[in-house]
């Protein structure tokens, strides 16, 4: 019977297939164009998972919520006892243009220890590193205490209508768990008292603002027999972007972190932005302490006009949002409207996600510490509670009891600044998928035992 020991060496002597699997899902082009159920076309990835885990004799399912739109859930263990669930997506977002890539998006070139390409590290390497953990499991005979179900979900990059969301109202029965990971935190942070690892405990709120001005058509060369509503518009991005909002460094996060750096000021609302600003070498922190700190209202996309010479009868502005606990809809729309006070305007807010979160003093918390333990070795570290500024499927499974982290980890000496998640790009160290393979079979061994 295999221990964590000899299961942990299993993934160094699977490390051709490990990264091959990566390469081969990045290949697949999963790209999620919005909210309609004909795109992410996720249902390929799905086969090449099943390509993986039929030989192993797992047992997995894959259901699509539309057509060409795969969830997938794989199962390995006794059932009826402790469930374990790993949660990934297989979607990706859009590349812009690709040629201010480095590689191509879709190529899974690897280079200088990464696998370069769209989805390689949002998300698709937990996606591998999770499918690889449970065929490495069932290989050794590793018979577990309980059950480990994997889910790895279609439309993440749209809000889960399509993946998670409806997995969880039509299958609940299957990815209901006791404890889950999924995505998020596990960037490592280099400090004089050593190694940091942040462990999110919840999220941000996500909700999508839509701003329009009615105007009134006419002709471009005589403008003053229109009412033209872009230059309005104009006027409210700027307000936006000039926008202050509150800033609330209550979370524990902010002052554990900050004393770790050597930082003796304790963080208020005046002085945060000072000192994320002047933290050497932590560039990637500070935008995080300024993002995890406040509302966010970011304009992302403008709607106006069907022709140069033609001066359009409405014009429409869409903000993406990010709230923090205790900031609802109601919350973000009075602030909008204060904000574009006299212009003449509708707000529309609608919810991507709630703001959610597990409790911080769960035991599982000292697992994943356990676990990642297990698979770093040698290097000595510490967890600190932290918040996903952006959302997850976790929102979706906490309302079904279960208590979900965001943890995956990086390897040490991986880059901090991870410019190519939803940039041009994308990369994952060979480091850190190795990493996250065995983290994600420690998880597993810890939680549920090895019998």
């Amino acid at each position: 019977m295999p221990n964590l020991t000899t299961l942990l060496e299993s993934v160094d002597a699977a490390h051709d297939e490990i990264v091959s699997l990566l390469q081969d899902l990045v290949r697949i082009p999963t790209v999620n164009r919005g909210s309609r159920p004909d795109t992410g076309n996720e249902t390929p990835a799905c086969d090449l998972l099943r390509s993986k885990l039929a030989p192993a004799g797992i047992q997995f399912e894959v259901h699509e919520s539309a057509p060409g739109r795969g969830n997938l859930i794989a199962r390995l263990g006794p059932t009826g006892g402790q469930r374990v669930l790993f949660m990934s997506h297989t979607d990706v977002v859009p590349v812009e243009d690709e040629t201010l890539w480095e590689h191509p998006p879709f190529s899974g070139t690897i280079d200088r220890g990464r696998v370069y390409g769209r989805g390689a590290d949002d998300d698709k390497a937990d996606v591998a590193a999770h499918c690889m953990a449970l065929v490495l499991l069932q290989r050794a005979g590793a018979r577990l205490g309980g059950e480990l179900v994997c889910l790895a979900a279609a439309d993440e990059e749209s809000g889960g209508k399509w993946g998670a969301g409806w997995v969880a109202e039509h299958f609940a029965e299957l990815v209901r768990a006791d404890v889950a990971i999924n995505e998020g935190g596990g960037s490592p942070i280099h400090s004089p008292q050593g190694l940091l690892y942040p462990v999110c405990l919840g999220e941000k709120g996500r909700l999508e603002a839509r701003i329009t001005r009615q105007g009134r058509s006419g002709h471009a060369s005589m403008p003053w027999r229109a009412d033209n509503p872009v230059p309005v518009l104009a006027e409210a991005i700027q307000r936006i972007v000039a926008y202050e909002p509150e800033i609330d460094v209550s979370n524990p996060f902010f002052r554990q972190v900050l004393s770790a750096l050597g930082v003796k000021q304790a963080p208020t609302a005046e002085n945060i932005d000072r000192i994320a600003d002047g933290l050497e070498g932590q560039v990637a922190l500070g935008s995080f302490l300024k993002a995890a700190s406040r509302l966010t209202i970011t304009p992302t996309m403008l709607e106006a006009g069907v022709k140069s010479n033609s001066i359009p009868d409405r014009a429409s502005l869409t903000c993406d949002v990010r709230a923090l606990p205790g900031q609802d809809d109601a919350f973000v729309r009075a602030e909008l409207e204060h904000i574009l006070r006299g212009l003449d305007i509708t707000v529309d807010v609608n919810y991507t996600a709630v703001s959610n979160a597990s409790p911080a003093d769960a035991p599982f918390v000292d697992v994943l510490r356990q676990a990642l333990g297990a698979a770093l070795g040698n290097h000595a570290f510490s967890i600190l509670p932290s918040l996903t500024v952006g959302f997850t499927d976790s929102r979706f499974l906490r309302p079904l009891g279960t208590q979900v982290y965001g943890f995956s980890p990086h390897h040490p000496s991986a880059e901090p600044i991870r410019s190519g998640v939803h940039g041009n790009n994308e990369f994952m160290e060979i480091d850190s998928l190795m990493l996250r393979t065995k983290y994600a079979i420690a998880v597993a061994c810890l939680t549920l035992g090895l019998s």
